[in-house]
């Protein structure tokens, strides 16, 4: 199968894992959001914030690196995914007790602690069944874990529905995952060692000491990365502002779930990309070819529709996914589209970044985002709360893109668009945006102003040739099938 088949193949496999998952837990988390509240919502997020956060030092910038090197080298496949294991469940297992003391320093109450030290080992299991995806992905093969993790997903989501439906609440939700992790890990362990490879846990200074070093720029990148994407919360709990801390967390983290949305098929590509990209590296018109198309698609699929819905439409989807006690979330959620729709244009950049070795070069410069985005958040949420978090996530993720693609070219050597392929696209974006732009605020009924968005958007893709012509392509292709 040719690279670009491959590449559209595994792009595709990942992207229907993600979207049907990410719709499994978007009626969850619509559910969970009218039976907790704002306060006990609030509280949820931010439990999952510091866990994520805290399944990094599990991580430290390995999987990327191991994709990257299991990839080069699929011959020393066995031994270095026994050592990157080995080196994985030692990392998080050691930082245990780190969350323990960072949860104390933070002084949050009691049972919130309780809650916070249960999620904490649930990371543990779910970074040894993570580790196990990275072989599948390494070779390529996204069939099995596309599949596993639309069935997790179902039962996880399925269940902690029942959960709070039973009346347990955030409690029984934490439980419950402890349980759904401890399961997930002995099934994929089992599987992988039946179908796949017998791996088994090792230890040798000189390699993992190899391993780290290799894994390190990833690891302080990652961590910046998600910080960036995360701190927020953490800041939004312990400043005062508008809102008590819970509260803010509770308006913030449904306009912030809804824009993650957005990152299914950009996360999709990612994935897919990254072993394909890192084992075709010296060939820079591939790679090139690789950043042109996917950019193309992501501004046109992705990009310009989340700009309009959250523009045009954030009471509307605040009210219909959370409901109308969440209405105040709706101005961050214009707010958080923009900043994601950035978030989504560098992930072309990101994956290519990744694939290659110099990737610390981005490390002083990741920092200094992380940097910026305190910088504007502190005294932002200190007066507008939630929304000045918004406000500063958007500026951060605006700065970001122009240090990613500088890298792109200090780097690589390649420029993101030409700027006659990029008027091409932009232009008409532009002119359907101001058109919506009037309408809206011509006070055009909801329901009227959603039908011309609708009508413009399918205008402007009968307007994009490569769209055009693989529409044309995909439909020869259905007539010759029912021909046959």
């Amino acid at each position: 199968m040719q690279i670009g088949s491959r590449l559209i193949k595994n792009t595709g496999l990942v992207f229907v894992s993600g979207i049907t998952t990410k719709l499994f837990s978007f009626f969850f988390i619509a559910y969970a959001a009218r039976v907790l509240g704002p306060g006990d919502f609030g509280l949820y997020a931010l439990i999952g914030t510091i866990t994520f956060l805290f399944s990094y030092f599990g991580n430290l910038g390995i999987t990327p690196m191991a994709i990257r090197e299991i990839s080069k080298n699929k011959h020393k496949a066995h031994e270095l995914f026994n050592h990157i294991i080995s080196l994985r469940l030692a990392l998080v297992m050691v930082s245990y007790p780190l969350l323990v003391l960072a949860v104390n320093l933070l002084g949050y109450r009691e049972d919130v602690k309780g809650l916070i030290y249960i999620a904490g080992l649930s990371a543990i299991l779910g970074t040894f069944s993570h580790s196990l995806g990275i072989l599948y992905i390494a070779f390529e093969r996204f069939k099995i874990p596309s599949l596993v993790s639309i069935v997790v997903s179902f039962l996880g989501n399925a269940t902690n529905i029942l959960v709070l439906y039973l009346g347990y609440g955030l409690k029984g939700i934490i439980w419950v995952a402890l349980l759904e992790s401890l399961l997930g890990a002995v099934v994929s362990g089992l599987w992988v060692r039946m179908r796949f490879l017998k791996y088994r846990l090792a230890f040798h200074s000189l390699v993992w000491n190899d391993l780290m070093s290799q894994a390190l720029p990833f690891a302080i990148l990652s961590f910046f990365q998600q910080a960036i994407m995360q701190i927020n919360t953490i800041l939004l709990s312990k400043l005062p502002g508008l809102f008590p801390g819970e509260i803010a967390i509770g308006y913030y983290n449904p306009a912030a779930s809804l824009c993650k949305a957005a990152l299914m098929l950009p996360d999709s590509l990612r994935q897919a990309a990254l072993p394909t990209i890192a084992s075709n590296a010296e060939n820079l018109e591939m790679v090139k070819g690789i950043i042109d198309k996917s950019t193309h698609v992501l501004l046109i699929m992705i990009i310009f529709p989340l700009i309009l819905i959250t523009t045009f439409f954030p009471k509307e989807i605040i009210t219909i996914v959370f409901g109308k006690e969440y209405l105040p979330s709706a101005p961050a959620l214009t707010i958080m589209g923009w900043a994601y729709a950035f978030q989504v244009f560098n992930t072309p950049v990101n994956v290519a970044l990744a694939a290659t070795r110099e990737i610390k070069k981005f490390i002083p410069w990741v920092i200094l985002l992380f940097g910026i985005n305190i910088l504007f958040a502190v005294p932002l949420i200190l007066y507008y709360s939630f929304t000045g978090a918004a406000i500063a996530f958007l500026v951060t993720k605006v700065i970001e893109t122009i240090f990613r693609n500088y890298l792109l070219r200090t780097i690589w050597g390649i420029k993101r668009l030409e700027i006659g392929k990029l008027v091409k696209i932009i232009f008409p974006m532009t002119i359907i945006f101001v058109v919506l732009l009037f309408a809206y605020l011509g006070s055009l009924s909801s329901f009227r102003l959603f039908i011309l968005t609708l009508v413009l958007y399918v205008v402007f893709l009968c307007f994009m040739k490569d769209i055009r012509q693989r529409f044309v392509a995909f439909i020869d292709k259905f007539r010759r099938r029912s021909y046959l």
